[in-house]
């Protein structure tokens, strides 16, 4: 039972001593414990934790703008794509990514004008988010107008955010800016986590970056984004960069030869990471002792694996998680012969040239508990797609790989028997399916599979 003592507090203390419980789950609790709480918490406190809303919808900002006091309980606000919503949504609708307070009024827009033309009331409540620790926006084109636009300004005024998730796409209701305009500053001295993915980002967010990632010395999550014709002065930014607590890397798309080296410098001078996906690592070189905590890589050559198992030499490469790769019977055994098998528990492969290549595989790793294989991406020889798929595959890899494709659609009946540990078999593609009927003769077959997309067994 609650003190009294407690409860004979001001209520400011009290909303104060809420402001600390950023989690919802401790805020239910206590809400649970007597009504004064709970006349406290869950219309002030519990429903404002979390906001997801769309970008258009500006009466949302505008009670956040009016109220400071409702919008310093946010803690997670997660802004969506109005291209792919309705922008009139008085409530949470089932279906829609939104998640709004149902205390909230709903106020009809007064203005007609474009988003980013109306008053700043998304960046007035931002101001007043003064406790966010995560933000997530899913779609940044629709904020890149003017100078600075809505979103360099968005970024500007929130220093206490922990965790930042930008999503890049296009947009058809708003032109990217071909003036390269100074920007402001972007200054995360509490940034822990950065994922910044999508489309190719424009060359004036390329300042603000850098003194994002010169700011955040506690980063512990960092995906890098793509921009706009990347070259050797983008890329060097990673030479600035020391990361003490950093763990997980995506280092994204668009390399070339001429910045593989600071890639690799950047890798070598960051031991610590556990965690690294490398679309593009090809014909890569490592010092000897790189990576010496890694468990997780996803890349898609092989190559990448021969350096790093070559970097670890005398020693066995132990890793927990393999993905993404690309495998062809000529890579095999040799590009393996570093790595040790059984310590491998989860395996996602993009292509496979042969179901024997598949055999091998599943020889070497004997331990397998998650398999991913993406069969959807062989496409018959004669279709001119395929001579599409080909062109890239020379670009990518040596002639004689390409030259060696052949078309397969594994069956399942085919890839279960070589993975005997196998436990989770979701997120691969089959174009024959699975038939309900099989479904009881597969329980009996494999008793340790438990999840067979889209099927728990």
């Amino acid at each position: 039972m609650m003190c009294p003592l407690l409860l004979r507090l001001p209520i400011d203390t009290l909303e104060l001593i809420a402001e600390w419980l950023d989690d919802r789950p401790d805020l239910l609790s206590l809400a649970l414990t007597c009504s004064t709480w709970k006349n406290i918490i869950i219309p002030r406190h519990l429903e404002y934790r979390e906001i997801s809303l769309l970008v258009d919808h500006i009466w949302i900002w505008r009670h956040l703008a009016e109220r400071p006091s409702l919008a310093s309980n946010v803690r997670k606000l997660v802004i969506s794509d109005s291209e792919h919503y309705p922008s009139s949504i008085p409530s949470p609708t089932p279906g829609i990514r939104c998640q709004i307070p149902r205390t909230l009024v709903h106020i009809s827009p007064d203005n007609p004008l474009p988003f980013w033309q109306r008053p700043n009331y998304p960046l007035v409540a931002l101001k007043n988010m003064r406790l966010l620790k995560t933000i997530e926006f899913d779609n940044i084109s629709r904020w890149c107008q003017g100078s600075p636009d809505t979103f360099s300004l968005f970024l500007a005024h929130i220093p206490s955010v922990e965790y930042l998730v930008l999503r890049s796409s296009r947009s058809s209701g708003a032109e990217p800016d071909p003036i390269e305009n100074a920007q402001l500053a972007w200054d995360f001295t509490n940034l822990k986590s950065a994922v910044l993915t999508g489309l190719p980002w424009e060359m004036k967010y390329l300042r603000p970056f850098r003194a994002c990632l010169l700011s955040s010395s506690a980063l512990q999550v960092l995906h890098l984004p793509h921009f706009v014709g990347y070259s050797t002065d983008i890329a060097s930014i990673l030479d600035e960069c020391r990361f003490p607590s950093l763990v997980e890397v995506n280092l994204g798309w668009g390399w070339t030869f001429n910045t593989y080296p600071y890639a690799q410098r950047f890798l070598e001078v960051h031991p610590t990471i556990e965690n690294l996906t490398w679309s593009y690592a090809y014909n890569v070189t490592l010092h000897e002792g790189s990576l010496p905590r890694l468990k997780h890589l996803s890349v898609s050559h092989l190559s990448f694996v021969r350096a790093l198992s070559t970097a670890r030499e005398p020693e066995m490469l132990c890793l927990e998680t393999l993905g993404d790769l690309f495998l062809f019977s000529r890579d095999l055994p040799g590009d393996l012969k570093g790595i040790d098998g059984t310590t491998v528990r989860k395996l996602s492969i993009k292509f496979c040239d042969s179901l024997a290549t598949l055999r091998s595989v599943a020889a070497f790793f004997p331990s397998v508990t998650h398999l991913s294989i993406h069969g959807n991406v062989y496409i018959r020889p004669k279709s001119r797609w395929s001579r599409a798929f080909r062109k890239v595959v020379h670009r990518v890899f040596p002639r004689r790989i390409a030259n060696r494709l052949s078309p397969i659609s594994p069956r399942i009946e085919d890839v279960l028997p070589l993975f005997p540990e196998l436990e989770d078999f979701s997120g691969s593609s089959f174009p024959y399916g699975i038939a309900g009927s099989s479904l009881q003769d597969i329980r009996a077959r494999f008793p340790k599979l438990r999840r067979l997309e889209p099927f728990d067994l």
